[in-house]
């Protein structure tokens, strides 16, 4: 009876007890699905916190890495930022002196281009300004020199240069130009060479001109006589002879003639040879009064002091007759056809007078 006694606390507590069943309950709840899901979910958060955070670091160190990199190529940019900077310094400067040459070509080259077209003219004007040039040239070849060869071989070259051009507007003036071309070829032309080698030859003859006395032939000899034995007689002797020495006799069949000392015979004939060479001189500077001049007055010396029968003195007398007639100058050559035609070129050319 004591056991079941005993048991009936038991039992009587056991319905005591039953309200604790919860609590093992309660301690089997924490497996609830909820909460491992959580659980997990918390940890997977955590995981992607920290995977997050780890490449959030990395990002950090590769960003200073990239700032670092970032900084060093600024400062090299900076660098080379500066060095460009002087170049390009360097290069306005240069760009202002090139400017500046260029203005100062521009400036040269308008001021080319002013003087070309205050020179420029067209082909005709230079044609005709080059064939003024040569008449001019041969014009002054027949005033100063009267040389009629130089004369012509200009207008000849001048002929054939505009006969080459073949061109109407030359017309007039290569007739002009022939026309004077045929006056100058009829024109007696002067012979400088030949009048200037036959006073050559009349100077070199002048020292073998004789006069008078040297013509005359010397008196003969007459034989000793016997020898006077007295001494007076012996001294009129000497003395006569000596009268006769000093005196000289002659016959001279033509009175007019001067009779010259032999310095006054070599006087004469210097200045015979300065009146011929004056002559040369005139012939030169085409002065035809001084030469004829000249001429008359060597032929009147040779006439007067000279001996007239001798054949040297006849000779140079119709030598000087000779030289005096012919021409030294050219009174009429002038180009009067051409330049009058030139210059009513000219004057076309320049039009009419504003």
């Amino acid at each position: 009876m004591s056991a079941p006694d005993s048991q009936k606390p038991t039992d009587s507590a056991a319905p005591e007890a039953a309200p604790r069943a919860p609590a093992s309950h309660v301690t089997t709840g924490w497996l609830n699905p909820a909460l491992v899901l959580a659980a997990v979910a918390l940890l997977a958060v955590m995981g992607v916190f920290w995977l997050t955070l780890e490449r959030v670091q990395d990002m950090e160190l590769q960003l200073a890495r990239r700032i670092g990199e970032f900084d060093v190529a600024g400062r090299e940019a900076r660098a080379a930022a500066k060095d460009a900077n002087a170049i390009l310094g360097d290069l306005t400067t240069r760009l202002s002196a090139l400017e500046a040459r260029a203005q100062e070509a521009q400036s040269q080259q308008l001021a080319l281009a002013a003087m070309y077209q205050e020179l420029a003219r067209s082909q005709d004007e230079r044609v005709i300004a080059d064939i003024e040039q040569t008449l001019l040239l041969a014009q002054q070849q027949l005033r100063l020199a009267g040389n009629v060869r130089a004369a012509l071989i200009g207008l000849e070259a001048a002929e054939s240069r505009l006969a080459g051009l073949n061109k109407p507007q030359f017309a007039g003036l290569q007739q002009g130009i022939a026309k004077d071309i045929a006056r100058l070829k009829l024109m007696p032309a002067a012979d400088i060479a030949g009048i200037n080698a036959k006073l050559d030859v009349l100077v070199e003859n002048v020292d073998r001109l004789k006069t008078v006395i040297d013509t005359q032939p010397a008196p003969a000899p007459q034989a000793p006589a016997a020898a006077p034995t007295d001494t007076w007689e012996r001294l009129l002797r000497d003395t006569w002879a000596e009268i006769r020495q000093l005196i000289r006799v002659q016959r001279v069949d033509q009175p007019e003639i001067a009779l010259l000392e032999p310095e006054q015979a070599w006087f004469l004939r210097e200045n015979l040879k300065l009146r011929l060479l004056s002559a040369r001189l005139a012939m030169l500077n085409r002065d035809e009064a001084t030469f004829r001049g000249d001429l008359r007055a060597a032929k009147a010396w040779v006439t007067r002091y000279f001996n007239r029968q001798d054949a040297l003195t006849r000779s140079m007398q119709a030598s000087l007759d000779e030289l005096a007639v012919l021409p030294v100058a050219q009174q009429e050559a002038e180009l009067t056809e051409s330049l009058k035609v030139l210059r009513g070129m000219r004057l076309v050319a320049e039009g009419p007078p504003r």
